[in-house]
Formats: structure tokens, C-alpha cells, sequence
């Protein structure tokens, strides 16, 4: 099973890969932190200068992130961090369900029994950290990325993988963006009881223990935007 993290470069990759690889990861952490909002210009020289680098590798992890869906470009503009707006937003929550709930019923007909082994040991370590961390632990988050991505590197088939990536990244880019908690309080052994589901081999109960555990998110997700724009609705802001 691959071992999905926020630091994901080829141990082979060429030295300009690694660089570029570097790059991309600077800028797309800054966008999911919240340094870099919505909105801000990203003009490759400038991030050039700021990183280190040449304009090249900048070219080449602004074109990696604008395929995340972080960033995009305008014509006679240039890059800037993507505006998110209200719709993008539901649309990610519906297509993180699809992705997440097809993700847990391949999981549990192909998984081998190593990779729900170490599934289901992450499942309790993401638990254990949720239960006693800082709700913006960077850790929690990590583990958290873990875990979904590895149950979707588990099926086997990499495109399920790069869409959930895509959709984690921008759930934590608009959570940030809203000021929002990133590790929302869940019900003890949350994980390991969607764990449970999974090793079951049942596609159909994997299928509804990851439904529940995505709408709870979801859930939790909408009420801190229904709070955002309670608060940007006081402030009279556009």
C-alpha cells in the first residue's frame, strides 16, 4: 500500500523533479495553511526570488497546483490562488462522498489483509491523536490525509487516489479559508469503526460506514460556512 503524505517525491526523482517537487510543495501548503489566500497573485518571478529557485520549476509547480485545483490562471492576468465560492464548495463535499464511498467498497472486496492491517493501525492512531490534539494540529490533519488516501491506495487503482487528494486539498484550502476547525470533534474510535465496515469484505456495508462518517464531516463542515457567513453577513462584507 503506498503511504500517502503531505511529502509525497519519488525516491528516483531527477534532481529538477526534486526541485520542482519542492516548490510545488512550499506554495501548495502555504494555500492549504492559509498564508497564501484566495485571490493573492502568484507572479513566478517573484516566487521565484522568494524560494531560491529559477522561474522554471515555478512554471512547473504552478501548472501541478492549477491541476489540484488550487490555483488558476487568467489571461493577461497570470496565476493566482483559485476564489473559491459557495459552489465549489458543495460540489466537493458531493464529490469527495462519491469518491470516498466507491474508495471503501474496492477497498474492502480487493484490500489485502496486509494493507486493512495497517489501515486499521492508523485508523487507531488517527484516533488516539484526534482525541487529545490541538484541533489544528498539522499532525492530525496529516494522519487524517493518511488514512483516507491509504484506504483508496488500497483498491488498487491510482485514479481514485488522485481525486481524493484533489478534494482533501481543497476541503482544507476553504476550512482554512473560513477560519474553520480542521479536526472537528468525532465519536471515540471514529475511525476504527469505520475500520470495521471495511475489513468486514461487505462492499455494501463498507459503502454505508463510510457514508455516515463523510455526512458527519459534511455536517460539520457546513455548519462552521453557515458560521463564516453569519459573521461575514454582520461585518457587511461583499
Amino acid at each position: 500500500m503506498a503511504n500517502y503524505t503531505f511529502t509525497d517525491e519519488s525516491p528516483d526523482a531527477a534532481p529538477a523533479d526534486t526541485l520542482t517537487r519542492r516548490v510545488y510543495e512550499t506554495l501548495r501548503d502555504e494555500i492549504i495553511d492559509g498564508a497564501l489566500e484566495p485571490g493573492d497573485r502568484l507572479v513566478r518571478k517573484t516566487v521565484a526570488a522568494r524560494l531560491g529557485v529559477s522561474p522554471m520549476p515555478v512554471t512547473e509547480a504552478l501548472y501541478m497546483l492549477e491541476v489540484d485545483g488550487l490555483v488558476e490562471s487568467r489571461p493577461l492576468y497570470g496565476c493566482r490562488v483559485r476564489l473559491l465560492t459557495l459552489d465549489d464548495i458543495e460540489n466537493g463535499l458531493v464529490l469527495r462522498e462519491a469518491v470516498e464511498c466507491q474508495a471503501a467498497r474496492v477497498c474492502a472486496e480487493k484490500a489485502s489483509n496486509a494493507d486493512l492491517a495497517r489501515l486499521d493501525k492508523l485508523a487507531r492512531q488517527l484516533d488516539r491523536t484526534v482525541a487529545k490534539a490541538d484541533p489544528q494540529s498539522k499532525l492530525g490533519m496529516r494522519l487524517h490525509l493518511d488514512f483516507h488516501l491509504g484506504i483508496a491506495a488500497a483498491t488498487g487503482y491510482r485514479s481514485l487516489g488522485d481525486e481524493l487528494r484533489r478534494v482533501w486539498f481543497q476541503r482544507y484550502m476553504y476550512l482554512n479559508w473560513i477560519s474553520a476547525t480542521i479536526v472537528a470533534p468525532v465519536p471515540p474510535k471514529w475511525h476504527e469503526q469505520l475500520m470495521k465496515g471495511i475489513s468486514s469484505r461487505d462492499p455494501a456495508r463498507a459503502e454505508a460506514a463510510m457514508r455516515e462518517h463523510v455526512r458527519y464531516g459534511q455536517d460539520k463542515s457546513q455548519e462552521s460556512l453557515d458560521r463564516y457567513l453569519e459573521r461575514r453577513a454582520e461585518g457587511g462584507e461583499s
